[in-house]
C-alpha cells in the first residue's frame, strides 16, 4: 500500500468521525410467572417425606400466578438530579446472601431449606468491598453522576447479582442519606467436561472471604498418554479503592507450552476516571507449527519469551457545562513503552522472515472518547440489568519499532461509534494502521467491525433477539511467513474451528437468534438460541467470490428455573459441514456460547497496534 493511500484513508477516517448521531432508550421490565405447581403441593402433604422434599427443592412463592410480560412498563427512578449539591451525611451498605432475598423487598426471605444452606456457606461481600467500589464519600456534595456510575460499577462485578441505591431525607434539606443494596451472587462456580480422549474439571471462586479476590483453578487429564496440566489465577480487585488490580496466572497444557504473569493496572474504569497506567510481565513457552515449509508437513519449533510492559494515560475533561453527555466526554492521551525478548527461537530456516525476533516498542496515543452507559435486560443474561455502552471514539497512534535491526514509524487512526436506536443498538468501529520504512509502507492492517441487535421483539407471549456482528481485516504488505497472516480458528474467526489455512484478508459474519420464554414447564424456562457463523479466507490474487466459506450452525438452550436454587445452566450443539485437515460433518457439544457476541465498550486506553488476527 503507497503512503498516499494511507494518508486518504487516514482523512476519510477523520471525516466519518464529523457525523453525529442520537440514541433513545428502551427499557423492558418483564415479570416473572409460572403456576404449575399446585398438584405438586397438594402431593407434597401426603406424607412427611414428600413434604420435607417440596420444601428442600420448591419455593412457596412458586404457587403464585408469574408470568414474564415484555411490554414496556414505566420503571420508577430516583430522581438523582434532584438531589444534586445536597450533602451526603451517612452511607450505609447492605449486602444479602444469594438465595431467597430482593435489594427491593426487604420482607423477602429465603422459604426452602436448601437456600438456607447455600446462604449459610456463602460468606456475604464485606462492608468495605462495596464501599470501596462508590465514587463518592460521606459528607461530600451529591454527585448524581457519580451515583451512578458507583452503581453499574458494582454491577458489573462478578461476585454481585443485583444493586439497588435509596436516597433518604434527613432531619435538614440540605443533607441526605444514602443506602446501598446488593444481592450477592452465588461465587463458588465448579465446571467440567468429559471427551472420549480426555477430561477438565475448573472451580472459581469468584469472592474470597467476601473480598472481591478471584481465585481459579484448572486441571486436565488425557487419557491415551496420562499426561496431566494445571492453570491457576489469582485476581486482587481494587486495592485500597485505587481500582488497582493485581493478577498473577499461570497456564500449562498438555504440549508443555507454559505462560507465567503477573500484572498491576489501573484500567479508565469510568468515564470520570483521570489516571490509568499498567505494569506486566510475562515468561512464555511456546511450541509452534509451521506447515509451509515443507509440503504436507508439520514442523514444530521451541521458543522461549519475557515480555514486559508499561503504560500511563491521562484524561481531561473538555467541555465547561454539566450534562451528561458533556462531563462523560474526554481527551485521552497515554504511552506505552514494552519489549519482548527471545531466549529460544525457531531454526532460520523455519523462520525463513525473522518474525520471531527481539522486539522494542514506543507508542503514544491521543484521542477523544465520549462514552455513555444506557440499562436493558434479556440480552446475555435473564431478568439482569445490563448495562450498554454507547458513543464515539476517535483516535489517532503514532510509534516507533525497534526490530528486523531497524526502526520503524508506526501510524494508525480509529473511529467508532455506538447509538441506541428506535430499530435497535448499531454499533460499529474503523481502524487503519501501517509500519513505515523508507517512505514505504509495510505490515498495513485496515479492520472494520459491525454490531447490531434488535430490540425485544414479540413472538405471542415469547420474545427474541436477533444479533448480528460481521467483521472483515485486510492486510497489505505483510512479511511472507504463515505466522504474519490471518486465520479462521477459534477465537480468530469460528469458534471450535482449527485448521492451518491461512490468508491476508477475512471475513467473519456471526448470526445468533435468541429467544426467552415467558411461562414455564414444571418450573424450567427453555430459552432457545441458533447460531450460524460464516467465514472466509483470502489471498491477494483471490477473487472475493471465488473463496470457500466455512460455516458452523449451533443450536443452544439456557435454562432457567426460579423455584430450583441453582438458577441456570446451558448447553449447546455445533454442526461443521467442512473444517480442513479434520473431515467433513463435524458435530462438536457446547463449541458456542451465547455470549461470544460481546459488545466493544468505547474507551480509549492504553496504545497498541492494530490488532491483525
Amino acid at each position: 500500500m503507497k503512503p498516499i493511500k494511507f494518508y486518504n484513508t487516514f482523512l476519510i477516517l477523520l471525516l466519518l468521525f464529523t457525523c453525529s448521531v442520537s440514541f433513545a432508550q428502551n427499557s423492558d421490565e418483564p415479570k416473572d410467572s409460572a403456576r404449575v405447581y399446585k398438584n405438586i403441593y397438594d402431593f407434597s402433604k401426603k406424607s412427611k417425606f414428600s413434604k420435607f422434599v417440596y420444601e428442600l427443592l420448591f419455593d412457596k412463592n412458586a404457587l403464585k400466578t408469574n408470568k414474564i410480560n415484555f411490554k414496556k412498563k414505566n420503571k420508577p427512578t430516583i430522581e438523582h438530579e434532584f438531589h444534586n449539591g445536597k450533602i451526603i451525611r451517612n452511607i450505609t451498605v447492605i449486602s444479602y446472601d444469594p438465595f431467597g432475598y430482593s435489594v427491593t423487598d426487604s420482607l423477602k426471605k429465603p422459604d426452602k431449606k436448601l437456600e438456607n444452606v447455600g446462604n449459610s456457606i456463602h460468606i456475604k461481600t464485606k462492608e468495605f468491598t462495596l464501599k470501596n467500589l462508590l465514587l463518592f464519600k460521606e459528607n461530600e456534595a451529591y454527585d448524581s453522576l457519580k451515583v451512578i456510575e458507583s452503581e453499574r460499577l458494582i454491577r458489573r462485578q462478578r461476585y454481585t447479582r443485583r444493586t439497588h441505591i435509596d436516597i433518604l431525607p434527613t432531619s435538614s434539606n440540605d443533607s441526605i442519606d444514602v443506602v446501598l443494596k446488593v444481592l450477592d451472587s452465588w461465587s463458588l462456580l465448579p465446571n467440567g467436561s468429559l471427551s472420549t480422549s480426555q477430561g477438565e474439571a475448573r472451580l472459581t471462586e469468584r469472592n474470597i472471604l467476601g473480598l472481591g479476590h478471584q481465585i481459579s483453578g484448572l486441571y486436565k487429564y488425557r487419557f491415551d498418554d496420562n499426561q496431566k496440566t494445571i492453570s491457576s489465577r489469582y485476581l486482587i480487585n481494587n486495592i485500597k479503592n485505587t481500582f488497582l488490580s493485581l493478577e498473577f496466572g499461570y497456564d500449562n497444557d498438555f504440549d508443555n507450552n507454559s505462560k507465567r504473569t503477573i500484572e498491576l493496572k489501573r484500567e479508565f474504569f469510568s468515564p470520570l476516571t483521570k489516571w490509568a497506567f499498567g505494569v506486566s510481565f510475562q515468561n512464555t513457552t511456546q511450541k509452534y507449527n509451521f506447515y509451509q515449509i515443507i509440503p504436507d508437513s508439520t514442523l514444530i519449533q521451541d521458543t522461549k519469551s519475557e515480555y514486559e510492559d508499561y503504560w500511563i494515560g491521562r484524561s481531561f475533561k473538555i467541555f465547561k457545562d454539566n450534562s451528561y453527555k458533556s462531563r462523560t466526554t474526554r481527551l485521552i492521551t497515554s504511552l506505552t513503552y514494552n519489549k519482548k525478548i527471545f531466549k529460544q527461537k525457531p531454526e532460520d530456516f523455519v523462520d525463513l522472515y525473522d518474525y520471531y525476533s527481539n522486539e522494542k516498542n514506543v507508542i503514544g496515543l491521543i484521542g477523544i472518547s465520549s462514552r455513555q452507559y444506557y440499562q436493558d435486560k434479556f440480552l446475555f443474561n435473564y431478568d439482569i440489568i445490563e448495562d450498554i455502552p454507547y458513543g464515539r471514539t476517535l483516535a489517532l497512534t503514532i510509534g516507533n519499532q525497534e526490530k528486523f535491526n531497524t526502526n520503524r514509524l508506526y501510524l494508525g487512526s480509529k473511529i467508532a461509534f455506538g447509538q441506541k436506536y428506535t430499530f435497535g443498538y448499531l454499533s460499529s468501529s474503523a481502524e487503519f494502521g501501517s509500519f513505515f520504512r523508507n517512505k514505504k509502507s509495510e505490515q498495513s492492517a485496515f479492520r472494520f467491525e459491525l454490531n447490531y441487535f434488535t430490540d425485544l421483539i414479540p413472538l405471542g407471549k415469547w420474545s427474541m433477539r436477533q444479533f448480528i456482528k460481521p467483521t472483515y481485516i485486510l492486510g497489505n504488505n505483510r512479511l511472507n511467513s504463515e505466522k504474519d497472516l490471518l486465520t479462521l480458528s477459534e477465537n480468530m474467526g469460528i469458534q471450535g474451528f482449527n485448521s492451518p489455512i491461512t490468508g491476508n484478508q477475512k471475513w467473519v459474519l456471526n448470526l445468533q437468534t435468541q429467544t426467552y420464554s415467558p411461562g414455564s414447564w414444571h418450573g424450567f424456562r427453555f430459552s432457545p438460541y441458533f447460531n450460524a457463523t460464516f467465514g472466509s479466507l483470502m489471498n491477494k490474487n483471490t477473487a472475493f467470490l471465488n473463496t470457500k466459506i466455512y460455516s458452523k450452525f449451533s443450536v443452544g438452550l439456557l435454562i432457567n428455573n426460579d423455584y430450583l436454587v441453582f438458577n441456570s445452566f446451558q448447553i449447546s450443539f455445533s454442526y461443521y459441514p467442512s473444517i480442513p485437515f479434520e473431515g467433513t460433518n463435524v458435530l462438536k457439544t457446547n463449541s458456542f456460547e451465547n455470549t461470544d457476541l460481546s459488545i466493544s465498550d468505547f474507551q480509549v486506553s492504553k496504545p497498541a497496534y492494530i490488532r491483525y488476527d
